[in-house]
């Protein structure tokens, strides 16, 4: 066995779990995969309900449905499936189920390099057995899923993320319309049902009477989302119901489905593969568990609530209760009713990420175009601790020419802030926006002005009550340069982001292709000792200055 030199993969195979719950965690898995060899194509293989994830996502190039139970069905089926894989010429299969199964295919059609967990006596059809170090703080199976990629050299943030495609979003706004959902109409999503089992639901009246209390409080309308599979519960939810919910069960392909979710002011839910649907596009999600074990499967994310009562036989992982169901019927309207409350409140505070003089330099081009996006405190100007006075102002040596030389190569610049001064109480919101104000007139008098700058007010542990959340536009999160994406059109898989902390580096983890670079002026030689020390992931590059960094990126690109 030796190791896999990214240079010499093309094509890779990555077998997908079976459910879609599951299917939603491997997701930091590919996105790790995608990183770590940004030039193979990657292709999905799965069971029809599943890869229809995949086709929107920026992780997999193309699908290939396993019809388990048709063409695919049996020995001879395998054997069939086998073939076809192996006509496409994979340099590398990567296999997320524990199944010798999962393994057979990829085995059977000769891909040269085969990584998996060895489990159920399938070692000898690996040849790249992929060891559970697993870490005291990663029961959750998401990092089950990393651990297979971790093998391979790749890494990442742990947080699943699903994109919604522009055409899935209208198909939901269509149904909505149909419906008699206008646009700007708060929408309380509801998912009684489990299609694992009986054990998995809390009672339907009780799903009903939440939703009837959220509706009145919030003015929402109730959509009942599910499976066809699931029409007697939802049927049962719905008659309890005094307000007349939106029934939408079995009319949601599972791309509008996730734009429905996404559109949402909440989802109510049990434990089930929608729950992470919502959890990975972002939508705040409240999630009654009882025999399940959350710590392994519960939603990743920040917004999501958890509502459980401690019981000595859970979690039991049964799907029929054999006494008295006492994990599910302990839990209160009461409770769920104020967790989605509480959570309500958190996510839709401030409004994040602030944009401050989107001036574009030239007319928006037909064509997305490459960012550099820049962290501003430690990486343009010195940073003397929450700068609130625009006099302070001192660029680091050699910044101004960096920003010079991304320009002329072609690429944006967008300045990122994290401003946590803010939610400490420490400086304003106006204190920031007139040192942004400064910067930008300092730059563009030396002929170098920044496209855009954004800013973060937020903190999840510190402040007022006001900025206290954890915000997705805080980096690491996605939020800021998702936003610029959108304002100005950019092609985020050929832009960089580079600052002194790991959490400016680690926001490119969020978009394929992107690279993040660390520069150790700031705070980036303290945060470098943590990359040296084992404790931190290795950007993609570290340099000691915006200068040498920018030096290194158009080497890297031949510009």
């Amino acid at each position: 066995m030796h190791e896999i030199d990214p240079a010499e993969i093309g094509s890779i195979l990555v077998r997908e779990v079976n459910w879609v719950g599951d299917a939603i965690l491997t997701l930091p898995a590919l996105a790790a995969l995608r990183r770590r060899f940004p030039q193979a194509e990657i292709s999905v293989l799965g069971r029809p309900w599943v890869t229809g994830l995949f086709a929107d996502q920026p992780v997999a190039n193309r699908v290939i449905v396993y019809q388990s139970d048709g063409a695919h069905r049996g020995l001879l089926g395998r054997w069939a499936l086998a073939q076809e894989v192996r006509r496409k010429r994979f340099d590398l299969a990567v296999l997320f189920p524990n199944s010798v199964d999962a393994a057979v295919v990829p085995w059977l059609a000769g891909i040269p390099r085969r990584v998996g967990t060895p489990t159920e006596c399938r070692r000898l059809l690996l040849t790249h057995p992929a060891r559970e170090t697993l870490g005291p703080a990663e029961r959750h199976q998401v990092f089950r899923y990393l651990a297979v990629v971790r093998s391979l050299g790749a890494d990442g943030d742990p947080t699943p993320r699903l994109a919604v495609a522009p055409e899935a979003a209208q198909a939901a706004d269509r149904l909505l319309a149909e419906a008699g959902v206008v646009p700007g109409t708060r929408c309380l999503a509801v998912n009684p049902g489990s299609v694992y089992g009986n054990a998995k639901r809390w009672p339907a009246e009780r799903f009903a009477a939440t939703a009837d209390v959220l509706a009145d409080r919030w003015g929402a309308r109730v959509l009942l989302v599910g499976s066809s599979k699931e029409a007697a519960v939802l049927e049962s939810v719905a008659r309890a119901m005094r307000h007349k919910p939106i029934q939408l069960w079995g009319r949601t392909d599972l791309r509008t489905l996730a734009a429905v979710l996404r559109r949402s002011r909440l989802l109510l839910t049990n434990d089930t593969g929608t729950m992470h649907v919502a959890a990975a596009v972002g939508a705040p999600v409240v999630a009654v568990f009882g025999p399940t074990d959350a710590e392994a499967t519960g939603p990743c994310g920040s917004r999501a609530r958890l509502v459980r009562e401690a019981v000595a036989c859970s979690p039991c992982l049964l799907r029929e209760c054999p006494i008295d169901h006492r994990c599910m019927t302990r839990v209160t309207v009461a409770q769920v009713v104020q967790a989605a409350e509480e959570l309500v409140k958190q996510t839709e505070g401030v409004t994040c990420p602030v944009a401050q003089l989107m001036f574009p330099a030239a007319p928006r081009p037909a064509i997305e175009t490459p960012a550099a996006f820049l962290d501003r405190d430690g990486t343009i100007i010195e940073d003397p601790g929450y700068l609130g006075d625009p006099d302070k102002i001192q660029f680091i040596p050699g910044a101004q020419e960096a920003l010079g030389a991304l320009r002329a190569a072609g690429y944006r610049l967008i300045v990122v802030t994290n401003q946590a001064g803010v939610a400490r109480g420490i400086i304003t919101e106006d204190d920031v926006r007139r040192v942004n104000v400064r910067l930008q007139e300092l730059l563009s008098a030396a002929g170098v002005p920044v496209d855009g700058i954004y800013y973060c007010p937020h903190h999840a542990e510190a402040g007022s009550q006001e900025y206290r959340k954890d915000c997705p536009s805080r980096k690491p999160g996605p939020g800021m340069v998702e936003q610029a994406r959108k304002d100005f059109g950019l092609d985020v898989a050929r832009s960089v982001i580079v600052g002194d902390h790991l959490s400016d580096a680690a926001v490119a983890r969020h978009f394929p292709g992107m690279r993040g670079i660390m520069v150790l002026t700031g705070h980036g030689a303290g945060q470098y000792e943590k990359v040296q020390a084992g404790a931190a992931p290795v950007p993609d590059h570290v340099a000691p200055d915006l200068g040498s960094a920018v030096e290194w990126l158009l080497r890297q690109s031949g510009r």
